[in-house]
Order: C-alpha cells, then structure tokens, then sequence
C-alpha cells in the first residue's frame, strides 16, 4: 500500500509527464506551421528586376575599390596575351637592328596589341601539359597536325584555321592566347573551360606543332640526293 504523500507524489509526475507531451506535441504543430519549401525560399535572381533596392537590381555591384577573390589580374600580358601599356609613354622608334620585313612585319601590323614572347619559361613539362589539352579541346576542329581538318570539319562544320599557313607561323603568341580567351570567328571563348596556365601551355605546343610541320614540308620538298658516279672501271676498260 503506498502512502498518501507517494500517491500524492506520483499524480505529480504524471501531471508532469502529460504536460510535456503537450509541449511536444505543440511545438512539433509550430515547426510544421513554420515550414518553407526551397522553390519558395525568399531570394534574389540574377537580371531580375527587384523593388527592394533603390535601383531597382537584384544584383549588386562590386563594392568600389574591391577586387574579387581570384580575380587579380596585375599581370597583363599573362592573362590577356596584350603589351602592358604605360600611361603617357611615347612610341619609341624600333632600332635598325630590331627592324623586321616581309610576313613577320605583316603578322605584327596584324596583331599589333599581342605580346610575341611568353610570359613564363616553357619547358618540356608545359609543352607534355599543351600537348594533352590540345587534343581534348582543339583538335576537334584543328585537326592533330593543326591543319584545320578536324574530325568536325570531316563530318561537314566549316573548315578551322590552319597553323601551318605562313600568317599563323608568324602570328604572335599572344594572338593564340587571345583567340582561346576571347573567342574568334566560329570559335568560341574556352575562357571558361581552360585556366590560363593551360592556355599558355597549348599555345607553347601549337608552336611545337608548326615547327614540326614546318620541317616535314621542307623535307618533302628537298629533292632526293642523286647517286654519285661509280669509280669503278667501266666496261672496255674507260674509266
């Protein structure tokens, strides 16, 4: 037999018991009532007008003075394939000894703006590095010797530019750069899809290419070395 202080005591605890029942069950009403599915999350779309702003964007603007996290750009001629231009410097005459003709100085008239020299050493390791990235972006349309007969091109695209052409030898590195970047004709920006090293290492490659083409064509050209006379004795004993 329990006591009365002990039935007093367990009426409590039950009292107790079905109160947080209660809490429970009340608060789970609450978290359900509160309840937001994402397609109807509160948030700002990109290029789409918004009235909580006073310009009307939904998307802001840089925060003046402030550069992106990733996007430095101090150096010029390695991410845009461009001279770095000095404010107010005057256009220096090109030495007699520097002075270039013919299709080189025509490449240069052509591509004024592009730098002619890579912007880092380039060693076998970044030439292995282009090599690999050519064949995935570029020879699709460029073809594996830079002919501009790609597979693409086989099955009816329009035909790619050649390396081997005597104005892409002679264009200057930053030419190809650019056209990776920023796209050319037909060819899209691979600005997206290559980073900047890896552009400068299938530049450095295409170079490799043409020279290896270049000396190809002039070995199929040469004529072949004619046999030298015997010195032996011809017949009748005339030499």
């Amino acid at each position: 037999m329990m006591s009365k202080s002990e039935k007093m005591a367990t009426k409590r605890h039950k009292r107790h018991t079905r109160l947080l029942i209660c809490v429970f069950c009340a608060s789970l009403w609450l978290l359900a009532g509160c309840r937001r599915d994402m397609q109807d999350q509160p948030k700002m779309k990109p290029l789409r007008g918004s009235s909580f702003f006073a310009d009307g964007l939904s998307s802001r603007q840089p925060i003046e003075g402030t550069v992106p996290r990733g996007y430095l750009r101090e150096d010029t001629e390695l991410f845009t394939g461009k001279k770095a231009k000095t404010p107010g410097a005057a256009a220096s005459a090109t030495p007699a000894s520097q002075q270039i003709t013919g299709s080189q100085a025509g490449a240069q008239t052509s591509f004024p703006d592009d730098v002619d020299t890579f912007p880092f050493p380039i060693t076998k390791e970044t030439v292995d590095r282009g090599h690999q990235r050519y064949d995935i972006f570029c020879s699709a349309c460029h073809g594996l010797t830079g002919n501009g007969d790609g597979m693409i091109v086989r099955r009816g695209f329009r035909r790619a530019a050649s390396f081997n052409d005597d104005r892409l030898r002679q264009a200057p590195v930053g030419h190809f750069f650019d056209a990776m970047t920023n796209g050319w004709g037909a060819m899209p920006s691979y600005a997206s899809q290559i980073p900047v090293q890896d552009r400068w290492a299938i530049v450095a490659y295409i170079r490799a290419l043409q020279i290896s083409q270049q000396n190809l064509a002039a070995a199929s050209a040469s004529p072949a070395p004619s046999p030298s006379a015997s010195p032996t004795a011809a017949p009748g004993g005339h030499q």
